[in-house]
């Protein structure tokens, strides 16, 4: 059964899909595992790294896409396969012998901000309470994404900023939530929040948990040189459990979120940013494939 990794912040900018492709492509590559990465993000972001902006397009014309694949779920008598929504051998990177990595996703979709609303809609026939049609939707939200266990070794969440019913259902159902964060003021809030939010416990009791009993860890990103971000990153990482990896301002980590049509190796794709990718990797790894 596959590992549920999410990255996830309330807060938006602070790279969380280009640490999802980037994850995508470490344990798919480097890892050899069967990778599955769902875009939970309106935006879509991941899928267009993944997939370019043809590609993208036709996922929505074809309807494999998630909006589509929970909005399915609706109306169907039977219960909708989601491997039938899957996009297979995606990305732009080969592994070091030639091979395309094991990687496969489901795109993201303009809609699916609207088909949420749809969903509460939805439940929300005969007059049923608004709270019961929440609590009906984030069900709905977890049968839909926990069918995909079986179809890899690893199912990557790339949730939307805010906290959406997918997004809730995301942080339920993973078995590690990453927080990236950019190190600034505002961060600090943003990480305390959603804490509480994967923990389900107020705040004091989060940060009096062990770090190491916590289903999340935070993720410094956009990190400049010469140190002047090194205080918010204590700060947050005092409070809660931080990986060392840094990934630093760098223009081949956002040059990467260009697709191409030929595939490259990952020091290709990568460039400098690269001994920063291996060491995330490096870090994660033993907690998500042993």
């Amino acid at each position: 059964m596959a590992f549920f990794l999410a990255v996830a912040n309330r807060k938006g900018g602070v790279g969380k899909s280009t640490i999802s492709v980037m994850l995508s492509y470490a344990l798919s590559v480097w890892g050899g595992k069967r990778v599955l990465l769902i875009d939970l993000d309106a935006q879509s972001n991941s899928s267009l790294i993944l997939q370019g902006g043809a590609g993208w397009i036709e996922a929505q014309k074809s309807s494999r896409n998630v909006a589509a694949y929970i909005e399915d779920r609706m109306y169907a008598i039977d219960q909708i396969k989601i491997r039938e929504y899957l996009v297979h051998h995606v990305g732009d990177v080969k592994c070091e012998d030639g091979r395309r990595p094991s990687l496969s996703l489901i795109p993201g979709s303009l809609r699916f901000e609207d088909m949420q609303d749809e969903l509460i809609s939805y439940y929300s026939r005969g007059n049923v309470p608004f709270q019961q049609a929440k609590l009906r939707c984030a069900s709905h939200f977890r049968q839909a994404l926990q069918f995909a266990r079986s179809l890899a070794d690893v199912v990557i969440l790339d949730c939307a900023p805010g906290l959406s019913n997918a997004t809730a259902a995301a942080l339920a159902l993973a078995d590690k939530v990453v927080v990236p964060f950019r190190p600034d003021a505002v961060s600090e809030f943003a990480v305390d929040r959603i804490s509480q939010i994967i923990e389900g416990r107020a705040y004091d009791d989060v940060v009096a948990m062990e770090p190491g009993q916590r289903r999340y860890v935070c993720l410094a990103n956009y990190v400049r040189p010469g140190g002047r971000d090194q205080a918010y990153i204590d700060t947050i990482a005092f409070n809660h459990p931080t990986l060392q990896t840094r990934l630093p301002l760098l223009p081949d980590i956002a040059n990467a979120f260009d697709w191409t049509e030929e595939r490259l190796a990952l020091d290709e794709k990568y460039g400098d940013a690269l001994p920063t990718m291996r060491a995330l990797y490096e870090e994660l790894a033993p907690t998500v494939i042993g």
